[in-house]
């Protein structure tokens, strides 16, 4: 019995160390993002271009770019895109990442699991991505505001027919 312990905290232990070296690999950022490689760019159109949620982003100025904006439109838009970046705030330092991973570690290897602290954590990130959704929406409402009546019958038409894909 203590030999079948030990192999499955051995399992999990190898996991986790796994998950959390794969998360290291992914949250470095390359010097100049602007230059992706083949292999990139091959990932993001077999999936959609979708990324942790950037894909919305990218689907939106995608669809502005095809309503004709006007320059003070244009102009409208950068500014209420650069107030929404703006409240975003500044990503998590490299210490409090490095805190959360090491929480999460502890968390999946402890021998008795501890439900109120996995909770903490979901909720904490739960509460995170509702926020971000919440400015999102907010941002598009203010940019919906400023397109012209036939604009705005484009992007309802645009936004439905993208919608759509993705139900299959």
């Amino acid at each position: 019995m203590k030999t079948r312990l030990k192999m499955k905290s051995s399992v999990l232990a190898l996991v986790a160390s796994s998950a959390l070296l794969a998360g290291q690999l992914y949250a470095a950022e390359p010097a100049d993002t602007s230059v992706k490689t083949e292999q990139t760019q091959k990932g993001e159109r077999a999936h959609g271009g979708k990324h942790h949620g950037k894909s919305m982003h990218k689907g939106v100025r995608k669809m502005l770019r095809s309503l004709d904006l006007t320059e003070a439109q244009k102009t409208d838009v950068k500014a209420i895109m650069a107030k929404y970046k703006a409240e975003k705030g500044e990503r998590p330092s490299a210490e409090q990442r490095s805190a959360h991973k090491a929480d999460m570690l502890a968390l999946i290897t402890d021998a008795n699991f501890n439900e109120s602290q996995a909770e903490q954590i979901i909720a904490a990130k739960q509460a995170k991505q509702t926020q971000q959704m919440m400015n999102f929406f907010k941002m598009q409402n203010e940019i919906y505001q400023i397109l012209t009546e036939e604009q705005q019958q484009k992007f309802e038409s645009r936004f439905t027919k993208v919608k759509g894909k993705g139900s299959r």
